[in-house]
């Protein structure tokens, strides 16, 4: 006897065969056929594919193939690691959203990703549409980690805390440089976050990679720039080559743990980092999505997990798929406002 998917997914494309421009029928009948696969309980009964849109190596990558790792032992069946550069992103969360929504082919992604390069790659005007949806186009599935950053400036500015940061910026509106990673990605978000909070001006300069952009710190080309903790620690220590102002973090970091918070710091409820999560195509069966999330949730708070995030500078991360759809949709909402105010999108 034919297998349930196996003749669902003969029958779409007889259908299609016929009718040809129907072309909305083949992922509905999919998802039909995914739902029908997932309710036998033989999931997952393959290997599962995760693609990642960061480069081997990196630390987003050493996340995934982590989360690689546990879910293949958890389930007896291989997790694949699959990078797919290029387009910030875009590629891999194009490639995820054309998969079948059947549970093996899954997303590691990032805040980036999902709340800020939609609507960058809307320019040159808001008016027009992103390349996707995070919640419309994807499914939400399950934080699974994230980084905290620290605040850094080079010796030559002149400044040992917060406090004389912003004294510096108010005496000189615009006049302070300050580097990220590149237009969109948490460096930059977070510092147009800071600068309202703290009313001060800065002068934002991109590059394409947070290495470069703190290696030019590192430098003295540009006074400050948000830098991931773990990468930062050891320059930081040093001496000589950065002084830490703040962490992002809500709680000062184990790894910096003489480094105040900024929340501390008199900016109540300020937080300066971002998180790496799993997705799924749409239209992911309801059953198959509570069953990932738990299982996440199992391989996520594991000592084992949580040692090696901290050795990665990263911490383990989790919430409901309720919260975590909400801080989609909260930071989606907020970032867009800021791109626009801070000029990178132009009506």
């Amino acid at each position: 006897m034919m297998k349930p998917r196996i003749f669902l997914e003969f029958f779409a494309r007889r259908l299609l065969q016929v009718r040809r421009g129907s072309v909305a029928v083949l992922p509905v009948i999919l998802a039909c056929a995914a739902s029908v696969a997932f309710a036998q309980g033989s999931y997952p009964n393959r290997p599962v594919k995760l693609i990642i849109g960061f480069s081997p190596g990196g630390g987003v990558d050493a996340i995934g193939r982590g989360v690689a790792k546990d879910l293949s032992a958890l389930w007896g069946q291989p997790v694949v690691v699959e990078n797919k550069l290029g387009a910030a992103g875009i590629i891999s969360v194009e490639a995820t959203m054309k998969a079948a929504p059947d549970g093996y082919t899954l997303l590691l992604t990032t805040d980036s990703q999902m709340v800020a390069v939609p609507f960058l790659q809307a320019r040159p005007g808001l008016q027009d549409k992103p390349p996707y949806d995070a919640l419309t186009d994807l499914t939400p599935i399950a934080l699974v980690g994230g980084f905290s950053m620290v605040l850094v400036a080079h010796p030559s500015l002149k400044v040992e805390t917060l406090a004389e940061l912003i004294a510096a910026a108010k005496a000189r509106p615009g006049a302070i440089d300050y580097s990220s990673a590149g237009v969109g990605t948490s460096p930059h978000l977070v510092m147009e976050v800071f600068q309202r909070v703290a009313g001060i001006k800065l002068n934002h300069i991109a590059y394409k990679g947070g290495a470069p952009a703190l290696q030019d710190v590192l430098a003295g080309h540009v006074p400050i720039t948000w830098g991931n903790i773990a990468t930062a620690q050891s320059h930081i220590q040093a001496g000589n080559r950065l002084v830490a102002l703040a962490v992002g973090s809500l709680e000062r970091s184990a790894l910096l743990p003489n480094v105040p918070t900024v929340a501390e710091l008199g900016f109540p409820g300020f937080e300066a980092g971002n998180w790496v999560a799993v997705m799924g195509p749409a239209k992911l069966p309801e059953a198959l999505v509570r069953s990932l999330h738990a299982d996440l949730q199992k391989v996520t708070q594991t000592a084992a997990y949580r040692e090696r995030l901290t050795a990665l500078g990263s911490e383990s991360r989790s919430s409901t798929r309720e919260e975590f759809a909400k801080r989609i949709r909260e930071e989606s909402g907020r970032n867009k406002a800021l791109l626009a105010k801070a000029g990178e999108l132009k009506n």
